[in-house]
């Protein structure tokens, strides 16, 4: 006995399923408004590091602003110049200590008194004063002359001197004192253990 059966009954088909347009309407709605939160966030995103980049680079430009204030405030002209005067006289201090250093031995040796004098000069540097010139004499006269950037210290330099016999038995008076350029702090002196001022000249 045979039957046959119709493949091409509809109910042996494939259905197909058809969404309505209401159904589309809301799919195309949820995925448009996915999209345009994605967009707002990415948009809130990018303003924050917008308005982060911004704060940060106001905070850069206000340090500058100030490291620059505190480079102009200490390079005034003013601290120039002592800088400069205080590296010259430097290299003078330098020059002058070399050549005390470089004192003919065979005078040293005839005048031997002379070199405990100079030894005490050599031990009572004080920062700030600096001696440009020294006369001795075989009568234990001495005179100083030097430099200082504050007024001040010259006589404690003295009473320093004053300590030390070896250097001189009569105590050290302040002959002079002068500022050569009124606009710059430097300040000579004359110090001299005798009153005799026209012993050297």
């Amino acid at each position: 006995m045979h039957q046959q059966i119709n493949l091409y009954h509809p109910l042996f088909r494939k259905q197909v399923k058809v969404f309505s347009a209401a159904t589309l309407a809301q799919i195309t709605g949820a995925v448009l408004t996915l999209l345009a939160i994605i967009l707002v966030h990415a948009r809130w995103s990018l303003a924050g590091m917008e308005s982060s980049a911004t704060v940060l680079q106001q905070q850069l430009n206000s340090l500058h602003g100030r490291l620059e204030a505190l480079e102009a405030d200490y390079q005034t002209p003013d601290t120039q110049a002592l800088d400069t005067e205080i590296e010259r006289l430097r290299a003078d201090v330098n020059q002058r200590n070399s050549l005390l250093t470089q004192f003919d031995p065979q005078i040293i040796r005839r005048h031997s008194g002379f070199a405990q004098q100079f030894s005490v000069l050599v031990e009572q540097r004080m920062p700030g004063l600096w001696l440009e010139g020294v006369k001795v004499n075989d009568q234990g006269q001495v005179e100083l002359r030097g430099t200082t950037l504050d007024a001040k210290l010259v006589p404690v330099y003295v009473q320093k001197l004053a300590r030390h016999t070896d250097l001189s038995a009569s105590s050290f008076e302040t002959l002079s004192m002068t500022r050569p350029d009124p606009d710059k702090p430097q300040l000579r002196f004359v110090l001299r253990n005798h009153r005799e001022a026209g012993a050297w000249h």
